[in-house]
Order: C-alpha cells, then sequence, then structure tokens
C-alpha cells in the first residue's frame, strides 16, 4: 500500500512538472473591453430598432413577452443585465370575455462572462429576479419567469462578443515588433496562448491572454556602457530614427481629432505631440544620454503613456459610435499587449519597427489610403486646424534669397559660433559677444565669390547714413516711423507703478507698407558695431509691434499684457541676441542652432514641423517674430497665468511662459523646483534678469547681449 502511494505521489509530481516547466514563467497581456462598448454590442443585438420594444414571444393578444432598454452593468465586481419587460397570458371565455393575466416591470439578471474555444464572449445566467413597476416583487411571477427563463435567457447565452479581431492584431503587432533574432522564442510563446480568469472593474471587462516563456526572457538586459557622444553623422542618423515616431503621432492625433472636439482632449494632445518633440531634442543634443540601444522604443512608451488615458477617457463618453468605439478598443490594447510583453518579457527583444507603427496606426483608419508615417516638412492645415493656429498671413516675396538650406540637416549650416538650441542647450545672448570690429577707412571690394556660394552680401550702407537704404523699388515717400529720443530711465517702482494706471498701451500699428520697408530694411542685414543703434531701434519696433499685435488678438487681463510685452524682447534677447542673420565666412545665412532653432526667435523646426513654413522662419524676420508670438502667447496663457494664479503672483506668468517655450511642456514648474539642472537655472535666471530690466524701462543692447 505505500509502495502505491508513493508512486501515485511521483505521478503527481512528474504531472505537475510537464504542466509546469521549472525554468517557465507565465505573462499576462491583458485584453480590457469596456462596459459601453459591450453595452452597445449587447443593444444592437436584442433591439434591432432603436426606440421600439423588442418582440422575444408573441402568440395571439394575449400571449406575449416584449423588453426595452437593456442595461449591461458591473456593480461590486459582477456584472448584471437589466431590461424592461411587460407580459401577459391568457385566453378568451366562452368566447365572449377575455381571461388575461398581464404584468410589466423589469427583470434583473446576475451574469459570469466566458471566452469559448473560438475566441468569443459569451454570458451564463447565475440567477436572476423580476420586480413590478415600483421596483418591488409582483403579486403574480409565475408565467412571467417562464416566459423570460423560456425566450429572454436563450437569447442572452447565445449572445456572443468577437474576441477573434483583436486577438489576432495584438499577436501580429507581437510578430512584427519581434527582433530578428527572437522570432522563433516569439511564435513558441504565442503557441501556448490561453485566456486567463476574467475580472469585472468599474468601467469594463478584463481579459487575461496567458503567455509561457522561459524565465530567462523575463530577465532585462545588462545596462550598456556608457556611450561617448554622440557625433555629427550619427545624430543625422538618429534623428530618422525618430521620424517614423513623430509621423505616427501626427497621424493618430488626426485621427482622434473628429471624435475629440473639446477643448480639454485637444490642449492634452497638443501638449503630447509638443512634449515628444521636446524629448527628442533632449536625446539629439544630448541631455537625455542614450542608455539603451532602442531609444525610439524609451519615446514610444513615454508618448503611448500620455496618450492612452486621452483616448481611454474619451472612449466612456455617450454618443461615440460603436465602430469608432471598436477600433480604439483595438488600438489600445494592441498597444497595451506591446509594452506588456516588453516589460514582462524583455528578452524576447521587442522593438518599436516603422513597420509596428504603421499596422498600429491603421488599426484606427482602416480604411485610409494615406501612409501614416509620411513624413516631411511642408505646413499641415489639418493640425494647424486642429490647434486652432492664427491663419497663415501671405507671404512677400523679398530680392534676395538666402542660400538654399536643408531642413533634414540643420546641423551642416551651423557654424560653430551660433547660438545653442532650445530646450537642451543655453541661448544665444549667454554667449560672450563678439569684440566690436575696427572699421577700416575705405573699404576694398570684396573678392568674387565661387559659382556654387551663396548670393553676395547686400551693398553695406555708407558710415555718414543713419539707416541701409531702402530698395529702389519702394516709393521715394515711404519712410520709417521716427523714434523718439531715448528718455531718462525711470526707477523699476515709478515704471510698475504707471503701468498699474495707466494698464497697457498699445503701440499704433503700423502701416502695412511701413512693415513691408522694415521687413526689407531687415533682410539679410547682420550689423556691424557700428549699426548697432539703428538696428536695435528697428529690431525692438517689430517685436513691440508684434506683441501688441498678439495681445490685441488675445485680449487677456491688462496686467498679463503689460508683463507678456516685457517678456517677448527678453525672449528675443536670450534666444538669439535679437539676430536674424549670420555670417559663415563671406555669405549670409539664417541663425540656426545644431538642434534646429532657427531665427530671432528661435523657432525649433523639429518641434514646430507642419506649423510653420521652415523657410520663411529662415528668410523673414517678421515671419519668425510672428511665431514666436504665437507659440509664446499659447504657453503664457495656457501655463503662465495659470503658474502665476497658483502661486499669486502675476510675474510668474513670465517665468513659467519662457521654461515652456525653452523646455517644453513639463518644463514648466521648473524655476520653482530643486530639481533642476545647473544649466536649466542659470537659462532661467538670465530670462529673469532679462525680464526684470525690460519691466524697468530697459532698451536692448546688442554689444552686450542684454537690456540695459
Amino acid at each position: 500500500m505505500q509502495r502505491l502511494i508513493q508512486s501515485f505521489l511521483l505521478f503527481c509530481l512528474l504531472l505537475t512538472t510537464a504542466s509546469n516547466p521549472v525554468n517557465a514563467a507565465t505573462v499576462e497581456l491583458p485584453l480590457f473591453l469596456r462596459i459601453q462598448i459591450l453595452q452597445n454590442a449587447l443593444i444592437e443585438s436584442l433591439i434591432p430598432q432603436p426606440g421600439q420594444p423588442t418582440v422575444l414571444f408573441q402568440q395571439g393578444s394575449y400571449n406575449y413577452l416584449h423588453i426595452s432598454d437593456p442595461q449591461l452593468t458591473i456593480r461590486d465586481g459582477q456584472p448584471y443585465f437589466s431590461c424592461n419587460a411587460a407580459a401577459g397570458m391568457g385566453f378568451e371565455s366562452l368566447g365572449l370575455l377575455p381571461s388575461v393575466v398581464k404584468w410589466s416591470g423589469s427583470i434583473l439578471m446576475r451574469l459570469n462572462f466566458y471566452v469559448d474555444p473560438q475566441w468569443q464572449l459569451r454570458y451564463r445566467i447565475i440567477d436572476s429576479a423580476i420586480y413590478n413597476a415600483k421596483g418591488g416583487k409582483p403579486v403574480v411571477t409565475g408565467f412571467a419567469w417562464e416566459l423570460s427563463k423560456r425566450f429572454l435567457h436563450p437569447r442572452l447565452e447565445q449572445y456572443a462578443f468577437d474576441l477573434a479581431m483583436p486577438q489576432k492584431e495584438i499577436t501580429l503587432l507581437l510578430r512584427i515588433c519581434a527582433s530578428p533574432a527572437d522570432t522563433a522564442p516569439l511564435e513558441a510563446a504565442l503557441k501556448t496562448l490561453t485566456v486567463g480568469t476574467l475580472r469585472s472593474t468599474a468601467d469594463g471587462l478584463v481579459v487575461p491572454l496567458l503567455l509561457t516563456v522561459p524565465d530567462t526572457q523575463t530577465r532585462a538586459p545588462p545596462p550598456l556602457p556608457a556611450q561617448a557622444p554622440l557625433g555629427y553623422e550619427e545624430l543625422e542618423k538618429l534623428q530618422h530614427v525618430f521620424e517614423p515616431l513623430d509621423a505616427f503621432l501626427v497621424f493618430v492625433i488626426k485621427s482622434l481629432s473628429g471624435s475629440m472636439g473639446d477643448s480639454l482632449h485637444q490642449e492634452q494632445l497638443f501638449d503630447l505631440l509638443i512634449t515628444s518633440r521636446y524629448q527628442l531634442l533632449m536625446i539629439l543634443t544630448g541631455q537625455t544620454p542614450l542608455e539603451e540601444e532602442d531609444p525610439l522604443r524609451v519615446l514610444f512608451i513615454d508618448a503611448w503613456q500620455q496618450l492612452r488615458p486621452i483616448i481611454e477617457s474619451s472612449s466612456g463618453e455617450k454618443g461615440m459610435m460603436q465602430k469608432q468605439l471598436l477600433r480604439y478598443m483595438t488600438f489600445l490594447n494592441a498597444g497595451d499587449a506591446l509594452l506588456a510583453l516588453d516589460t514582462a518579457a524583455p528578452g524576447l527583444g521587442m522593438h518599436i519597427s516603422s513597420d509596428g507603427l504603421r499596422r498600429l496606426a491603421r488599426m484606427l483608419q482602416p480604411g485610409s489610403g494615406e501612409d501614416p508615417l509620411r513624413f516631411d516638412w511642408q505646413i499641415d492645415p489639418a493640425l494647424r486646424e486642429l490647434f486652432q493656429f492664427q491663419p497663415e498671413e501671405p507671404e512677400q516675396k523679398t530680392q534676395d534669397a538666402l542660400p538654399e538650406l536643408q531642413p533634414e540637416s540643420p546641423q551642416q549650416d551651423s557654424p560653430a559660433e551660433l547660438p545653442t538650441e532650445i530646450p537642451t542647450e543655453e541661448p544665444a545672448a549667454e554667449l560672450p559677444p563678439e569684440p566690436p570690429r575696427q572699421e577700416p577707412a575705405a573699404e576694398s571690394p570684396p573678392e568674387p565669390l565661387p559659382q556654387e556660394a551663396a548670393p553676395q552680401l547686400p551693398p553695406e550702407p555708407p558710415s555718414q547714413e543713419p539707416l541701409p537704404e531702402f530698395p529702389p523699388d519702394l516709393p521715394e515717400q515711404e519712410s520709417l516711423p521716427e523714434f523718439p529720443p531715448e528718455l531718462p530711465k525711470a526707477s523699476a517702482t515709478l515704471h510698475r507703478l504707471l503701468n498699474f494706471l495707466v494698464g497697457v498701451a498699445y503701440a499704433v500699428e503700423l502701416p502695412a507698407t511701413t512693415v513691408t520697408n522694415l521687413r526689407k530694411q531687415l533682410h539679410l542685414w547682420v550689423p556691424k558695431s557700428t549699426e548697432l543703434d539703428e538696428y536695435e531701434k528697428i529690431i525692438g519696433k517689430m517685436l513691440e509691434t508684434a506683441a501688441d499685435k498678439q495681445l490685441k488678438k488675445a485680449k487677456i487681463d491688462p496686467r498679463y499684457a503689460t508683463i507678456y510685452k516685457h517678456l517677448i524682447p527678453a525672449t528675443a534677447m536670450i534666444e538669439s541676441c535679437w539676430k536674424q542673420y549670420a555670417k559663415k565666412g563671406d555669405t549670409i545665412v539664417p541663425l540656426r542652432s545644431p538642434a534646429g532653432g532657427i531665427g530671432i526667435m528661435q523657432i525649433n523646426q523639429h518641434v514646430w514641423r507642419g506649423f510653420y513654413d521652415i523657410k520663411r522662419l529662415e528668410q523673414d524676420v517678421t515671419y519668425n517674430i510672428q511665431a514666436g508670438n504665437q507659440i509664446m502667447m499659447r504657453y503664457f496663457q495656457q501655463y503662465g497665468i495659470t503658474v502665476a494664479k497658483e502661486n499669486n503672483n502675476p510675474e510668474l506668468a513670465a517665468r513659467a511662459a519662457y521654461a515652456t517655450y525653452n523646455g517644453g511642456p513639463r518644463a514648466n514648474r521648473r524655476f520653482l523646483k530643486a530639481g533642476a539642472s545647473a544649466r536649466q537655472q542659470r537659462v532661467d535666471d538670465h530670462l529673469w534678469s532679462l525680464y526684470q530690466k525690460a519691466a524697468a524701462g530697459g532698451s536692448g543692447d546688442l554689444a552686450t547681449c542684454s537690456i540695459l
């Protein structure tokens, strides 16, 4: 007998070992079904004609069962079905008077979900109850109970919700995103795919998809050794690696726009897009070290963690079409499954490929003929309209064109002396100014440039004239606005008191012809030391006019309007020292940073791709200033004023808005936190210093790149 028991125990041990290998681990990929989706599907099945009761049974005039208003809910983790119902049973008595019993009220059923072998979600009825119209127990229930069991119970238990499609999309996405070396282990894991015990939550149902993988695959790979700073060619290649993710996010955001028309979701989607682009800049400029072989994976995970709750919250809104909800469900579950497997089994080598992003994007727009990963540098009108950017003003051509620069490779045209780019490098004004040049008594004509060089510089104005001459095609009577003589600088206290008492006095808007003349004056102008005073007055007037124009459109509180007026010249000073162009040898080129910041306001082409015309940002100083004002006003209203009110300090609006302009939406409070880097603190303190000088009535000084 003892030997028999030992043999039995050995058999059980072998059986357990065979079914649960010692060196195997179970990975769960959660498939979440929002209750609204299940509810809509059930209504479509039970109520073929919306607004009308469904006839489950009808025999003659007196025998019937009708239902309406079906509801699927979850209470205390348990799913329930309920509906209104009306039933009757009877017959004609002696051919004269009918003998009929009638009932109307509601039916409540407690359910249990399960998934059958064909990936169909089904319901089992555990128990049920019927109530009268007032919610109490009816006096006569037998016939209604019998009718319900005969006609309603089978209808519910025969209903199925198809999970084959999301299951197929999930497994296909996992295959696409597996590294070539790990295809075989992944296929072996997918063959073990089963459904675990279903779980109900307050919002829906979790169907756990279980995979068995070797436990060696659940161990995180060792960290990479410290990497040397990337060279130019490596940075250029890395930039192209990130282009599919940026195109993917733009496609997804525009796909969601039709169903997310409220301002909160638009604000969240805008922050998502801009934040992801600022994170790319931090990688390209070296502030975020490349600690992994696949930096695209890191950015995708971060973007997904922002995108998922946005879609999830909108999916719960009533009125959304069921087809749309199903697409969202598949999209979210596929992305969740990819990240769940990546987290639980990093040894499988999951990575974010272009094919994977393309497949994931098409789950939202399955019939779209557009390539979800199409990437270009053109203005995207749909993107501008979605985020309510002001209409583009018509372009005004200037006589001389700048050299053609390739947006994809901005570093090629970035001299080492140009200012570094936001958000990862210090702005231009922190660089020491160049010493004033000693002007020769008489200039000798420049040597001719080689054929492939950019156009020659325009003739420099004679030293005796205060401003460069207008091009000959302009009307002679048109002249620059006169600048009043400088007044003695008032104290900061007096200046702020006057602002408070008088409010913001908007400058008289310059006539269009004057603005055109100023634009042409500034085109290709890199001021010499003897021209700085004149240049400062012109560019200062342009900055002031652009700020006033933006303030008139925004219509914000006068206290904040005053702060904004001082913030714009301080921002332009710290970003570029009020410069739009620089000299590269004998050639004039747009002021560019290595990471893609352009012109006087350092509008970054990567961050603002699709929103602005890159060539106009390079060649048109007024367009560049206008773009910078639009961006700053958005940040000022969205973050600056919010932070100022939170801290009961209006001037913090300037600091918060600039921190966002410099570092993206996540940086809007960095100057209030102790964890900011030394570089960030230096930049924020410098801006604050410049702003305070502007608020005290100071004017720009390009010789020192400051405000005096």
